[in-house]
């Protein structure tokens, strides 16, 4: 049996189509870290501030958010976010 590395969820349903599961991702060059709704596909401006909706492009380094990666452990605790707010 292989096992991959798990994947994390902000422990809140997407605000904008109120069914989607937030997966925290990570933009590869600059590690960036924010959060896309697995429902409808879109990624959020800021993980911390779901009402500033969505981006297309890292805010640091501009390259396309469907190039980002699922985000680790080490990646969401450095962004300030403590077990009680994922999964």
């Amino acid at each position: 049996m292989r096992t991959g590395k798990p994947n994390w969820y902000l422990k809140t349903i997407c605000p904008c189509c109120g069914q989607g599961l937030l997966l925290f991702v990570v933009c590869p060059i600059c590690e960036y870290l924010t959060v896309k709704c697995l429902e409808m596909g879109d990624t959020f401006a800021n993980p911390n501030k779901l009402e500033n909706w969505f981006t297309e492009t890292c805010p640091t380094c501009r390259i396309e958010t469907s190039s980002f990666i699922p985000a680790n452990s080490d990646h969401i605790n450095k962004a300030g976010f403590d077990k009680s707010r994922y999964e």
